[in-house]
């Protein structure tokens, strides 16, 4: 029997989503357990199946849930992954798939159950079970001119709402609530309203990836899918190699995409120079693709900087407003950490306001967007490391960001290390915590310790080892859990033992994990 929600016995009277994505669709269901009536109001016209709205111009590249992120999901959504698959998403469970790394190609085989499908078909499998919920309202074509609040700024009471119409006389109306979410993304006015009240928002952290990627779709034949796994190229900066990838959605359809950062190339839509481009990141892709039948032509989108807003900072936060999603803090889509980090805060969300209910916390806002920043850290810094190996990449902000030179190091000598046990051994344990750490399951500290630096470091001469080591300084063993606990991050809000307990069956019998 499928697990279900069971409400609290104290409800608080109503909330606003702004936004109806992902992000959106995510909260309204933790919110639809803590509060008697959940509005979410959404600028596009809801569609009728599953499709891309005028809203969301990036859902038309591919889009990952990590498996943090879809462990999280199907609590929130029990079964989500079943209603996947019987709208034709392809199964990834027991399939093999090819990652090509700085270091070497290591082939993989997806263990957990899960799917591969569209950003459309995810968000719109999402808000079929959301619609469904009996106290949660949709408010469609409909945009969020701002927030209502009290005359001394300290409570966001609701907000005011313009129709998105042709006619010249739009209608306008304000709707009360308890709590606003921000979930709006990128194109959230939360910063503009801001300033119209003369709040004064703390520096945040920006880096400046002007980054770019292109995104084309093929048919696929039914032989071409059981030939040819998923197929991924990470980027290498050192040579100004951008990633590839090929993986296979709903429809019998595939998405590839090409990826680069830094402004000095972007990956190109003329379909001849694309592929051309897809056979020089990944030859294996470029085969695949022979097989296939195009459909369209590539599209691309670029992104100047992403930004993580620090809020929790602000002492005149006022009352009765949050925010999840991009809006709070968005990222290189080429992580695929988006809907994850979404997925996290939400989970944060229902934590704080399930410990609301018995304990009461001053200043509950400001606490639930603290520990938020907690829970996203190891994300927003694992994507920065691999984001600034690109030339041209700069990462500004009130502090500096902690241990970057040195993780890419660590890394670099960890993927060598991991890439010759796997091919030479037969053994993926160490690229599967890799990957897993990637995933948001592990925390960057279950790869970066003594005891995994001291078995890199006693393997043979390398110049990744070398350069490790002029890093790291001059330590005896003793000291070397003390510099790296100077040189990385804390990350104080781990994984909890039960999802590590969840995912233990993917590493062989005698891996800690």
């Amino acid at each position: 029997m499928k697990k279900s929600f069971t409400p609290y016995q104290s409800k608080e009277e109503k909330a606003i989503v702004i936004g109806g994505g992902i992000a959106g669709l995510l909260t309204a269901r933790v919110l639809s357990k803590h509060y008697e009536e959940v509005i979410i109001v959404e600028r596009d016209e809801l569609p009728q199946e599953s499709s891309t709205r005028s809203g969301t111009p990036q859902a038309f590249h591919p889009h990952r849930v990590l498996t943090r992120g879809s462990m999280i999901m199907e609590r929130f959504f029990p079964g989500y992954i079943d209603d996947l698959l019987n709208q034709g998403a392809p199964s990834t469970q027991n399939k093999k798939g090819s990652v090509f790394t700085s270091q070497g190609r290591i082939q993989m085989v997806h263990l957990e159950k899960n799917v591969s499908s569209s950003r459309a078909l995810l968000e719109w499998t999402f808000r079929q079970r959301v619609q469904k919920i009996s106290n949660v309202h949709f408010l469609s074509k409909k945009e969020v001119t701002g927030l209502q609040i009290s005359d001394d700024y300290k409570q966001v009471k609701g907000v005011h709402i313009r129709e998105r119409s042709e006619q010249k006389q739009k209608q306008e109306q304000t709707v009360s609530a308890d709590l606003v979410v921000d979930t709006s993304g990128r194109s959230s006015k939360l910063l503009k309203w801001f300033e119209s009240m003369k709040f004064e928002v703390p520096q945040p952290e920006r880096l400046k990836v002007s980054l770019g990627y292109s995104t084309r779709y093929y048919r696929v034949p039914p032989h071409v899918r059981e030939k040819w796994g998923a197929v991924v190229s990470e980027a290498q900066p050192a040579k100004g190699i951008g990633a590839g990838m090929i993986e296979y959605i709903e429809d019998n359809m595939a998405q590839t995409l090409l990826f680069s950062a830094g402004g000095a190339h972007y990956p190109s839509t003329n379909p001849e120079e694309y592929e051309k481009e897809l056979e020089l990141t990944s030859p294996m892709i470029g085969e695949i693709v022979k097989e296939l039948e195009p459909i369209g032509v590539p599209r691309g989108y670029r992104i100047s900087e992403s930004v993580r807003q620090h809020f929790e900072q602000m002492e005149d936060w006022p009352a009765g407003l949050l925010v999840v999603g991009d809006a709070f803090c968005n990222f290189d889509p080429i992580h695929g950490q988006g809907m994850t980090v979404a997925a996290i805060e939400a989970e944060m969300l229902d934590i704080c306001l399930h410990e609301k209910q018995h304990t009461s916390q001053p200043h509950f806002e400001r606490y639930v967007l603290q520990r938020m920043q907690e829970a996203i850290e190891p994300a927003w810094w694992l994507s920065s490391v691999a984001d600034l190996r690109w030339e041209g990449i700069e990462h500004t902000g009130a502090e500096p960001l902690k241990g970057v030179s040195f993780a890419q190091k660590y890394f670099n000598l960890y993927l060598k290390q991991a890439v010759k046990l796997a091919n030479e051994e037969n053994n993926t344990s160490m690229f599967l915590k890799y990957f897993m750490m990637n995933a948001l399951v592990l925390s960057p500290r279950d790869i970066i310790n003594a005891r995994t630096l001291n078995m890199l470091l006693s393997g043979d001469g390398s110049l990744e080892k070398q350069q490790l080591v002029d890093e790291l300084g001059n330590v005896d063993e003793q000291q070397i859990q003390e510099r790296l606990d100077e040189l990385i991050p804390s990350f104080s809000l781990e994984v909890d033992e039960k999802v590590l307990q969840s995912f233990s069956s993917m590493f062989p019998s005698n891996t800690k994990v």
